[in-house]
């Protein structure tokens, strides 16, 4: 009975190193892949090796596709990776973190085979280590307030309209799209739609007629944007 317990002590010893061997904590990254997500451990080098590895570098071609450069097509997610990661999640409208999760990789897979959005149409995110604020605005980040989209609707406007309503707004990183309410007088008052663009110092509206047509508005507010009048 004593060699028994002995026995299976020693096999518990053993799954404990195997779990402790295998547990990366905040040194493992990962991408996701078709309806699970794939761990991929760090290297020294910053990068991952074997099957995880096919999965960094099926990401790795996709961004290549959309002129995303992600550095060399290794399989490692170094920090070129997850730069042209990030490149891609702003240029879609997505979170931008750097890290494949479901979204982003459904839309990353689309995009490939689209062949559109292309990352260099609209500029590169800030460095990961940027501070950002709850409220937009910090770090690098256009505010997504009233104050800030006001100014640039009413700037729009053509010297006989009013803003009379600002109404709803939505942001993408980068881009915006408002639907306000203007007119000569309010009672002949009626709602449009303005795509704006952040200029590196504030909104600015933009033709949508050209933006919608050449594929550079993010997905997130594309259907408001470009299809409605």
């Amino acid at each position: 009975m004593r060699m028994r317990w002995m026995r299976i002590a020693a096999a518990v010893g053993a799954l404990a190193l195997v779990a402790a061997a295998c547990g990366g904590g905040d040194d493992n990254a990962s991408v996701e892949s078709g309806g699970g997500t794939t761990p991929t451990t760090a290297s020294s080098g910053g990068g991952s090796s074997g099957s995880d590895g096919n999965e960094v570098l099926t990401v790795q071609r996709e961004l290549v596709s959309l002129n995303c450069n992600p550095g060399p097509l290794d399989g490692k997610l170094g920090p070129d990776t997850v730069r042209a990661i990030r490149f891609f999640q702003q240029t879609d409208g997505l979170t931008v973190d750097g890290i494949v999760g479901p979204q982003t990789r459904t839309a990353l897979a689309a995009a490939a085979d689209a062949g559109t959005p292309f990352c260099p149409n609209i500029p590169a995110p800030p460095p990961t280590t940027t501070a950002t604020t709850s409220g937009g605005g910090g770090g690098g980040t256009p505010p997504c307030t009233d104050a800030a989209i006001r100014p640039a609707v009413q700037a729009s406007l053509n010297s006989s309209e009013q803003l009379f309503k600002l109404n709803e707004f939505h942001c993408a990183i980068t881009w915006a799209v408002a639907s306000p309410t203007v007119g000569a007088n309010a009672q002949d008052s009626f709602e449009i739609t303005e795509l704006l663009r952040w200029n590196g110092s504030a909104w600015q509206v933009v033709d949508r007629g050209t933006y919608c047509d050449s594929g550079q508005v993010p997905s997130a507010i594309y259907q408001q944007a470009c299809q409605t009048n």
